[in-house]
């Protein structure tokens, strides 16, 4: 049967399929001359329905009916007995004459149908590939984004680290409790741990606690402030002055600072 389908989809053309047809019946014609002086009349037909499957099966409804069509002319003028009129006379020849355009006419549009239904199964087997190739190109961007995500974000910690080995950092909310903290930090206020640290608010390290609240109150989305100089104390009491940028980073205040209590002294002694 595939190589007939494979056939059938190399009859496009209305032409062609019609030409078909027309073929195939001259065929079933040649064949059934071949044969009468050794088959009954009544087996004349036989042929015919071959050619008329045949047709309908290569160039679909149209092309079927019109095989039925010459094949009953054909038997009708040729092999039953002739009349004045266009008439069969026998019973059992208008019965099987009547047969096989019954069988002609279902079949052809049965066929039909089933070229319809085929049609219709590869439109959607095209579609449901043309959507898995859609999602397979989706699902491989997506997975690039991912690791040019992941990538992004393994250079931020990187950057972080070193950022934390040379500066100190702290992230707290915006209460002050201090919930992370770089170990230069935990050095630049004199503790002995950064557990301790983390008991701590950052109100707490201010020489005046106001001014911690100036600086949440000017942060927003987007906003920093950079280079701030700002007066804080060791845990021990002692002045420590640092030159900070304080921004706000997924809900926790990130001060990135400095210690240059030295320099400023150094200025004081100058002054």
């Amino acid at each position: 049967m595939e190589p007939l389908r494979d056939f059938s989809s190399q009859i496009p053309s209305l032409l062609s399929r019609y030409g078909a047809a027309v073929g195939l019946t001259g065929l079933a014609l040649l064949a059934s001359l071949d044969v009468v002086p050794h088959w009954s009349p009544h087996h004349l037909l036989w042929p015919f329905y071959a050619a008329v499957l045949l047709a309908a099966w290569l160039g679909g409804l149209g092309p079927g009916l019109f095989a039925t069509i010459l094949a009953a002319l054909a038997v009708t003028r040729l092999f039953l007995p002739s009349t004045p009129a266009p008439m069969v006379r026998d019973a059992g020849d208008l019965i099987g004459l009547l047969l096989f355009l019954g069988v002609g006419v279902l079949f052809s549009a049965l066929n039909a149908r089933l070229r319809a239904a085929e049609r219709r199964a590869e439109s959607l087997d095209r579609e449901l590939r043309r959507e898995v190739d859609e999602r397979k190109t989706v699902e491989a961007i997506a997975a690039k984004l991912a690791t040019v995500v992941e990538e992004l974000q393994t250079s931020v910690d990187r950057s972080r680290q070193q950022i934390g080995s040379l500066t100190a950092v702290s992230r707290a909310r915006r209460d002050g409790r201090i919930v992370e903290c770089s170990e230069l930090f935990v050095r630049l206020l004199g503790a002995p741990s950064s557990e301790e640290v983390l008991t701590l608010r950052m109100r707490d390290i201010f020489r005046d606690p106001a001014q911690w609240q100036k600086l949440t109150a000017s942060l927003g989305p987007g906003a920093m402030v950079e280079n701030q100089e700002l007066h804080w104390r060791r845990v021990d009491g002692a002045p420590l002055t640092v030159l900070a940028s304080i921004r706000e980073v997924d809900g926790l205040i990130e001060a990135i600072a400095v210690d240059i209590t030295d320099d400023t002294r150094a200025d004081e002694v100058e002054r």
